[in-house]
C-alpha cells in the first residue's frame, strides 16, 4: 500500500511517516521545509531505506504531477500547512497562499492521479471561543485567528470537492498534540516561533530560554491562563490510520476532534513537566497574543463511536515523552 504524506517533514507528519513505514506502508513524502526541517527525514531515511520516498517539493508548484510513481498512491494524508497563530496575524498573504492555494493544488494532483482519498489535517482552531464546553463538531465554526480561517477554509474546498468528485475526505480536527512517538526519534521542533507551549516549555528545559512567556493571566478560567486539550501525539496518529481504515463506510465528507476531553491551564501544563521530569522551570507573564482562545477542549464522542478512537495517554506521560525525546 503507498501513501502520500504532505508536510512528511513537520512534527506531526514526520511522525506519521515513522509510524506507516513501521506498519508496513510504502510512503512518498513531500515538504518544502518551510517549517521543518530535513533532520527528521533524514532520521526516516536511515531506519527505512527502503519503503520511504522523499520529494522536496512545495504544494503551490506548477509542476506537481511530475511525481514519479504518483498514480501509485491510494491515499494523501494532508498535513502540510503553516500553523503559527501569531505568525499568521501579521502574515495572512502567506498563510492563505500555503494552506488554501496549496490544497487546492494538492486536489488538482488528485484528480490527475485519479486518488480519491484524503484524511486532513485539520484543527480545533477553526471553532474558536465557544460558549458550550466541551465542543462538538456540530459548533458553528468561529475561527479568530488567520490559521484558524485557513483551516475552516481549506475544510470547506476538501468537502465540496469531496461532493463533487467523488472523493473520500476526513478532516481530523485535533486539539493540541505533545509528547513524541515511543520510538523517540523525532521530537517537537523548538528552534521555531510557532509560540508552541510545549517548545517553549523544552527551549527552557535545555537552558535556550531562562523562562517561558505566559501569555495572559487574566483569562476567565481556574488560574486566570488559558486552557487546552492537550493530547499525545501517539493518539493524534493512531486516529489517522482509524480514520484511513473507516474512510469507505463514510458518505463523502466527515470530520471529527481528536482530544482527550480534559481542560488543561498552560500553569498546569507547566508544573506537571516540572514534576514528572524533575525540573524547575520557571515563568513570566506576558501580554494575550491575538488569535489566542480562553478555552478550548474537545467531545470526541463521534470519534470514539464512528472511527473507534480514544485518547488513551496522560498528561502525565505527554509531558515525559516530550521531555526524553528531546534530552536523547
Amino acid at each position: 500500500m503507498k501513501i502520500l504524506v504532505t508536510g512528511a517533514a513537520g512534527y506531526i507528519g514526520g511522525t506519521f511517516c515513522y509510524e506507516a513505514l513501521k506498519r508496513g506502508f510504502s510512503v512518498l513524502g513531500i515538504d518544502n521545509f518551510s517549517n521543518s526541517s530535513c533532520e527528521t527525514i533524514e532520521k526516516i531515511k536511515k531506519k527505512f531505506s527502503k519503503n520511504f520516498y522523499f520529494i522536496e517539493k512545495n504544494l503551490l508548484d506548477d509542476d506537481l504531477h511530475k511525481i514519479n510513481n504518483i498514480q501509485e498512491v491510494d491515499v494523501v494524508f494532508h498535513f502540510a500547512a503553516l500553523k503559527s497563530v501569531p505568525d499568521s496575524e501579521n502574515s495572512p498573504k502567506k498563510y492563505f497562499e500555503n494552506n488554501v492555494d496549496g490544497t487546492k493544488n494538492l486536489l488538482n494532483l488528485m484528480k490527475y492521479a485519479s486518488i480519491d482519498k484524503l484524511v486532513f489535517s485539520s484543527s480545533a482552531a477553526v471553532y474558536g471561543d465557544q460558549d458550550n464546553q466541551p465542543i462538538n463538531e456540530q459548533a458553528k465554526l468561529k475561527p479568530k485567528s488567520v490559521y484558524a480561517n485557513t483551516k475552516k477554509i481549506t475544510e470547506e474546498i476538501l468537502e465540496d470537492a469531496a461532493h463533487k468528485n467523488s472523493f473520500k475526505v476526513i478532516s481530523l480536527r485535533y486539539f493540541n498534540p505533545i509528547g513524541s512517538h515511543k520510538d523517540k526519534v523525532i521530537s517537537e521542533r523548538i528552534n521555531n516561533s510557532s509560540g508552541n507551549i510545549m517548545s517553549m516549555i523544552l527551549r527552557a528545559a535545555i537552558g535556550l530560554e531562562k523562562k517561558i512567556n505566559v501569555f495572559g493571566q487574566d483569562y476567565s478560567t481556574k488560574d486566570g491562563t488559558a486552557e487546552r486539550d492537550y493530547i499525545h501525539i501517539n493518539d493524534i496518529i493512531e486516529g489517522h490510520f482509524l480514520a484511513y481504515k473507516k474512510i469507505d463506510k463514510f458518505n463523502c465528507y466527515e470530520n471529527f476532534n481528536l482530544g482527550t476531553g480534559s481542560s488543561v491551564s498552560v500553569i498546569e501544563l507547566l508544573n506537571t513537566f516540572n514534576k514528572v521530569n524533575n525540573k524547575e522551570i520557571d515563568y513570566k507573564i506576558s501580554p494575550r497574543r491575538e488569535g489566542d482562545l480562553t478555552i478550548c477542549y474537545a467531545d470526541a464522542s463521534k470519534a470514539n463511536k464512528m472511527l473507534g478512537w480514544r485518547a488513551e495517554y496522560s498528561l502525565e506521560k505527554m509531558c515525559k515523552d516530550a521531555w526524553e525525546a528531546v534530552k536523547k
